[in-house]
């Protein structure tokens, strides 16, 4: 620096603020501004509508996580300052948004989901049936098809679990009262903070809970994906709030390649997971914003029906409009 900066200016540059701790301090603080407004969104408008709350226990649950996994596992402190003012402002947010909820909110309206074992069902052929029935030595292809079958349920299965048009086992983070969110939270909490006392040494368990709280974070964007999959439309959804998002990923990817060298492998295959997803959702925004209606057109372009609107089953009334 002293090579280009001029020697009566040398000594001013003790005055200047360290740029790293500048980053450091930024990034530890960063979901105050983020968050913090949409509190303050939801406190002006008197209303959570458009705001999904399970932003919240993904947000939650993944910085508990992390920060148990600084106790067994110490990794850059900036992270961990940041895990702890999520904490606070996704406790701040949450209580919030279930004070401003709308008060026609019924979880007992959502679609319920559909079983398992049926879905496997329907899914197989029929062997009874003469026409699917295959010679003794296709019993391999027989055995492949029905493990196909199995996790095609399956996967499907766990993405309505982040579909908000299903109730979730239990109504996980589809109760009516706020007192059910809290019991939860606190007892995540008391459950993994137990678990790391007693494990205090043990290297694989804090390996699980940095992995599992990089899961958890990871597959955020996953219930807004769905949620525009099944209107069909980007009408409501805040190009902005995309951009926001966009920025968070390439600072956190950026900051974890290149700001810090102590940091884990997972930390980094999990922000270019989330940023995969939150790429597909940019890839919907045109799809459906600039696509789908040009598509119609070409379809139909002398109908009477090109202005009627898409067809979809329709969303209970449980649920809120797109944020």
């Amino acid at each position: 620096m002293s090579s280009w900066v001029p020697e009566n200016l040398l000594p001013y540059l003790d005055y200047l603020p360290d740029v790293q701790k500048t980053i450091n301090f930024s990034m530890a603080f960063t979901p105050l501004v983020s968050y913090g407004t949409t509190c303050y969104g939801i406190y002006r408008k008197q209303t959570s509508t458009g705001f999904s709350i399970d932003i919240c226990a993904t947000m939650l649950m993944a910085s508990w996580l992390r920060i148990l996994y600084y106790i067994i596992t110490p990794y850059e402190v900036t992270l961990l300052c940041q895990s702890m003012v999520q904490m606070v402002i996704q406790s701040v947010l949450l209580t919030f948004a279930l004070k401003y909820r709308s008060p026609q909110y019924d979880p007992e309206l959502l679609a319920p989901m559909p079983h398992f074992d049926q879905e496997v069902h329907n899914e197989l052929p029929d062997r009874s049936n003469p026409t699917n029935h295959r010679l003794e030595n296709d019993y391999w292809s027989d055995l492949v098809e029905e493990w196909e079958v199995y996790l095609r349920v399956a996967i499907a299965q766990t993405l309505r679990f982040f579909d908000v048009y299903y109730q979730r086992p239990f109504l996980f983070w589809q109760w009516k009262y706020p007192r059910s969110y809290w019991r939860f939270v606190a007892s995540f909490m008391t459950i993994f903070a137990t678990s790391t006392f007693l494990l205090l040494h043990s290297e694989k368990w804090g390996t699980f809970l940095g992995i599992l709280g990089l899961l958890i974070e990871s597959l955020l964007p996953l219930p807004q994906i769905l949620l525009l999959r099944r209107l069909q439309s980007v009408d409501n959804f805040k190009l902005v709030l995309l951009f926001s998002w966009y920025g968070g990923d390439l600072t956190k990817i950026g900051y974890l390649l290149y700001g810090t060298n102590n940091v884990s492998v997972i930390f980094i295959l999990a922000a270019l997971f989330q940023m995969s997803l939150d790429i597909y959702i940019g890839y919907q925004y045109v799809y459906f914003k600039y696509l789908v209606p040009h598509k119609i057109e070409l379809i139909s372009p002398q109908s009477s029906d090109v202005d009627a609107p898409i067809h979809l089953d329709p969303l209970p009334k449980a649920i809120p409009s797109v944020v």
